[in-house]
């Protein structure tokens, strides 16, 4: 990215909408408003044309409402980049059941792997987004088992280090 451009990011998720030149801004934002309220006509239709799914259209719409109430933003991609670590790095571990672990370890294979005399932990084998993915952790002294968002090149956000073990 070069020091004249910016990303366009919602200040709801920190998503990216587009890249553009600093001149470029404030049509950018225009174009992303613009086009986050056609999505919100094309969920309320698909609210009424698909009733089985009513449930997914109704959160879609909820998302994309709460995006346009929270606005965009003009970003350089350093700024981007702590957005996007605050936004997938600052959840706590969640424990999970055996059988979501299992399914974790089985949906796509494991990425980095390690185990030792108090724990067996791995990521999963897609990343999240840039270097963030799913780790989880199997304790064997206590037989609980966790998750969380880590990013696989900083050992310092590792699912062991959050949980102290």
């Amino acid at each position: 990215m070069e020091n004249n451009e910016r990303l366009i990011v919602n200040n709801y998720d920190a998503e990216a909408y587009t890249l553009c030149s600093i001149s470029q801004v404030d049509n950018a934002i225009d174009r992303a408003k613009a086009s986050y309220n056609r999505d919100v006509e094309i969920y309320k239709s698909h609210l009424i044309q698909y009733p089985n799914m009513a449930d997914h259209w109704r959160a879609m719409l909820e998302k994309t409402n709460n995006i346009l109430k929270a606005g965009f933003k003009a970003v350089t991609f350093e700024e981007y980049n702590k957005l996007q670590r605050e936004r997938w790095l600052s959840k706590e571990a969640k424990e999970i059941t055996a059988e979501e672990y299992d399914y974790a370890l089985n949906v796509l294979p494991p990425k980095h792997w390690i185990g030792n005399e108090r724990y067996s932990m791995f990521f999963i084998g897609e990343c999240l987004t840039m270097t963030y993915f799913g780790q989880y952790l199997y304790d064997k002294q206590t037989g609980k088992y966790w998750t969380a968002t880590t990013d696989i090149c900083d050992r310092s956000t590792w699912i062991d280090k959050l949980l102290g073990l």
